[in-house]
């Protein structure tokens, strides 16, 4: 019994932490550029060995991990010079104020004091583009290239190229909030590459890519969710029920 006792607990707990990946989904629905977490079960097993025989007892459930998934987010329309949205594989890569690497898909750049690309909170774009102030009509190249016209002249000039970052495995990235990520050792290294090249994705100027997650899975997801959690809570409930009643036997 005291074993029912801990299987349902350790129900609980990982039925709890889904339900926390669910509600974390659920209320960054309109975030932009946001990922969805996804959880990832596992069984709890115990080996034992009595007179050289070998058993295996299933002794819980556990959350192993939570996971990010990159499937594309929908596009939304900003008409914005300095607003990019990548469809398919692909990271921005960011240099922080601190002066560490980081990478996201938030493509909301402006420019800065600098004439670099930067994001809100001062992290500029580590592609080599310089922007003076006396260009406009900037465009975007199918290669990446930026290009714009000197204000009065009208000529052309190239401004910089952006490159994209990809991972072998992605889903395994670190999350840090605000939409960056660090690589893992199980995410591998950045690797580095011209977009619509082979494994890169493309970028969209004049988009932002919005959240990837879906309402009506995540409800589905919920329901499921809490429907485990009760059913837990009623075996941890019966187990102490069936003790109580033990302990009064002994009297």
């Amino acid at each position: 019994m005291i074993d029912a006792i801990s299987i349902a607990n350790s129900g609980l707990t990982a039925h709890q932490k889904w339900l926390d990946t669910i509600s974390s989904n659920i209320s960054n629905m309109q975030t932009m550029g946001y990922k969805k977490e996804s959880a990832q079960f596992s069984n709890l097993i115990a080996t034992n060995n009595i007179n050289n025989a070998v058993s295996q007892q299933g002794i819980g459930v556990s959350l192993e991990n939570t996971y990010t998934d990159f499937k594309n987010g929908d596009v939304q329309t900003t008409n914005q010079p300095y607003d990019f949205a990548i469809q398919g594989k692909g990271f921005f890569e960011i240099e922080q104020p601190d002066g560490s690497l980081a990478y996201t898909r938030i493509g909301q750049f402006h420019v800065n004091a600098d004439g670099q690309l930067a994001l809100a909170n001062g992290q500029v774009l580590t592609t080599d583009i310089r922007i003076p102030p006396d260009v406009e009509h900037v465009k975007l190249a199918a290669n990446g290239t930026l290009s714009g016209k000197v204000i009065g002249t009208g000529e052309e000039l190239e401004l910089g190229k952006i490159e994209l970052v990809n991972f072998n495995n992605d889903s395994q990235l670190k999350k840090m909030g605000n939409g960056l990520y660090l690589p893992t050792q199980l995410s591998g290294e950045p690797e580095y590459g011209e977009m619509n090249t082979e494994g890169m994705g493309t970028v969209l100027q004049g988009h932002l890519e919005m959240s990837n997650v879906d309402l009506v899975s995540e409800i589905s997801n919920l329901i499921m969710a809490q429907r485990a959690y009760q059913l837990n809570a009623r075996v941890l409930q019966a187990g102490d029920q069936i003790m109580e009643t033990i302990n009064n036997l002994r009297r």
